[in-house]
This record gives structure tokens, C-alpha cells and sequence, in this order.
């Protein structure tokens, strides 16, 4: 609802109303369905209190965020989105200790901590997108669409792989994994570059993140057919399906940009009305859904009579 109320009211074109709205569905729907499912542990002395005080500060900041959108752009704007910069700040910190207590460095728990470790720079661009200010004269979208992909390709990614991890897929699917891990910081360096002219390192790590993000959601279509049924398996392999979809249109879109034309038409427009549509609602919802119903069942399986 605050969602729809956000797209309505501010004063941006559409396409930044539509990429605000996708960019709400995270703090305000995506991110309390995909907390749980990281393999932090909640049982340290350390980090139990910080678990605690995330949840009570998480959905007042996420409203916060989405009122900000509501508002014309501006130091009120921003001001609004402090609160939510300093959740995904206090999300990091958390996966910051969970990864200095770690002795074992499986990949599994390993996903969820640098999914963690990636949210600030995505509260960074919130605020920025909300405050109006730049960095090396990249439009107000761009840095929108950077809030978006870190939130996405940077935890629900992340997370998502991990729980894949988590039923031995496959040794190819581990790879994909870890190169994930480092698949979106090299993309913004890459579209920084870009900036100097150097296209190749945006194209390379476009088509790179594209092909892996592709190989992790094979994976999970795989691990839905092989070890769960009903809604769980309905709900993941749609979530697989979307993101192999989603990630063929990016590789269309870097080969476009590289090129200097729009092959097939697809420009940032295009990608907002129909990548980013299937990757938010297709990927990142039915996945975090599907996961969500996947770690009820077994709590449901482990409880004691």
C-alpha cells in the first residue's frame, strides 16, 4: 500500500515512479521475508541483540523510506532515508561479525554475509537518489537503479544461492556461486569506467553476473524438481525460470550499450518495464516466497512431538 501511494504521488517521471515502486517492494515486503532465511547465526551473545533491534527498527525505517518517495526530491527526501541507510548499516555490521566468528568459511554462510556487507552501498544510493545528488555526473535513474540492484543482485541474490547451496546442486552451480560474490561490485566498477570510456570492463561484468545469476537459478529449478513439490516447487521454479528470462534481456541490454544501438529496441526504459518487472515479482518474490515455505516445512519436520 505505501508502495502505491509513493508511485502516486511523487513528482518524477514515470519511469523513476515505476523503478521506486519496484525498489519499495524490498524494505517493505522482500527484505522481512528474506532475513530469516540468511545462515547467520542468531544464538552469539554479540550478535542476538543486534538481531533483536534490526527487527523493531526495520519496517518503521522501511516506511520511512517509502513515505520518502512521496516527497519531491530534497534534503527532506533524504532526510527520510537516513533511517533506512542506517538499518541496512546495521544489517552489515551484523554479517560483519557473523563472518568474524565463522571458522569453517562454508559458502553457504558465506552468501549471506557478503549479502549483508553489499546492503549499505544500496542505502547509500537511496539516500542519494532521494537527497538529489550525483557522483561522476550519472543520472538520477542510474543511481536509483543502483539502490534497486544492490537490494537485489546484492542480497536476494545472494540469499537465494545460499539456501540453493544448502541442497548440494551441483559442483558447477558452487562456482557460479562464488563468483556471484563478487559479480556486483565489479559491475559498478564496470558502469563507473564506463564514465571514462572504458566500456569493456561494464560489458564483461554485465554479461558475467548475467551468465551466473542464470547458472545459480538452474540450480534452483533443478533442486525444486528433485526435492520439493506443490506450491514450494511452483513458487522456486518460477523464481528460477524468471531470473534466467530476466538475466537474457541484460545480456541484450550490455551488448546494446557496447554497441551503441538498442538491439531489439531494449533501452533503460525497456529494462524497467519488463526486466525489472520479472525480476522483482518473477525472481525475488516467488524465490523468497518459495524459500520461506521450504524452511517452514522443515522447522515443521524437526519440531518435537
Amino acid at each position: 500500500m505505501l508502495a502505491v501511494v509513493a508511485l502516486s504521488m511523487t513528482p518524477e517521471p514515470f519511469e523513476m515512479r515505476w523503478a521506486a515502486g519496484l525498489f519499495l517492494l524490498a524494505p517493505l515486503v522482500l527484505m522481512p521475508l528474506a532475513l530469516p532465511l540468511t545462515t547467520v547465526t542468531m544464538s552469539s551473545k554479540l550478535i542476538s541483540p543486534l538481531w533483536i533491534t534490526l527487527w523493531r527498527i526495520q519496517f518503521p525505517a522501511a516506511t520511512l523510506v517509502a513515505i520518502s518517495f512521496t516527497l519531491p526530491t530534497g534534503t527532506w527526501a533524504g532526510l527520510m532515508a537516513v533511517p533506512w541507510l542506517l538499518t541496512t548499516g546495521l544489517i552489515a555490521l551484523i554479517g560483519l561479525l557473523d563472518f568474524d566468528a565463522d571458522q569453517n568459511r562454508s559458502l553457504e554462510r558465506l552468501c549471506s554475509q557478503v549479502a549483508m556487507l553489499y546492503l549499505p552501498i544500496g542505502g547509500v544510493a537511496t539516500v542519494m537518489t532521494r537527497s538529489e545528488l550525483t557522483v561522476f555526473g550519472f543520472s538520477d535513474i542510474i543511481i536509483l537503479a543502483t539502490a534497486v540492484h544492490f537490494h537485489y543482485a546484492g542480497f536476494i541474490l545472494l540469499i537465494l544461492a545460499g539456501q540453493v547451496i544448502r541442497h548440494r546442486p551441483g559442483k558447477i552451480v558452487r562456482v557460479a556461486t562464488a563468483l556471484a560474490l563478487f559479480g556486483i561490485p565489479a559491475l559498478a566498477t564496470g558502469i563507473t569506467l564506463s564514465r571514462f570510456n572504458y566500456l569493456y570492463p561494464e560489458w564483461l561484468a554485465a554479461v558475467g553476473l548475467s551468465v551466473v545469476a542464470m547458472i545459480i537459478a538452474w540450480g534452483q529449478c533443478r533442486v525444486a524438481v528433485r526435492k520439493f513439490c506443490g506450491v514450494r516447487r511452483s513458487l522456486l521454479l518460477i523464481s528460477g525460470l524468471s531470473l534466467i528470462a530476466g538475466m537474457c534481456m541484460s545480456i541484450l541490454f550490455a551488448a546494446g550499450v557496447f554497441r551503441g544501438v538498442h538491439l531489439l529496441g531494449i533501452d533503460i526504459p525497456w529494462m524497467l518495464r519488463y526486466h525489472a518487472v520479472i525480476n522483482a515479482f518473477g525472481f525475488a518474490l516467488c524465490g523468497v516466497c518459495g524459500w520461506h515455505f521450504v524452511e517452514q516445512q522443515t522447522m515443521t519436520e524437526h519440531r518435537p512431538n
